[in-house]
């Protein structure tokens, strides 16, 4: 939720929905043929920029992307050692641009920056 707009993650497609507040639906993120490669989105979060940061459960990683979709950055990879991620699932953006990030596997918090 924005001053603008709302977002809706659908896991089906999977797909992120921006609606205005009056429920008109402005666009569609993550759908098939776009180019953002998530594979099993579970939670999102906005940065201060309005930059769009889900965790991509199967894919063992956190994606970055910006407003209008377009790829940013991938934090993590599949794996044990610090760093690494086991089924990302919930995330959540602290002060100063540090996300955490709840893996499913290691029953573990993990701090990652997000500049």
């Amino acid at each position: 939720l924005t001053a603008d707009e709302v977002y809706v993650l659908c896991d089906d497609n999977p797909c992120l929905h921006v609606f205005s507040h009056a429920g008109e639906r402005l666009r569609s993120l993550l759908s098939r043929g776009h180019q953002m490669p998530v594979t099993n989105p579970l939670f999102f979060c906005l940065d201060a920029a309005e930059n769009i940061i889900i965790s991509d459960h199967l894919a063992h990683r956190i994606q970055i992307f910006s407003k209008e979709g377009n790829f940013i950055q991938t934090i993590g990879e599949e794996g044990q050692q610090p760093g690494m991620l086991c089924l990302p699932k919930g995330i959540a953006l602290m002060e100063q641009l540090s996300l955490v990030v709840v893996s499913q596997n290691k029953n573990s918090l993990q701090i990652f920056s997000c500049q």
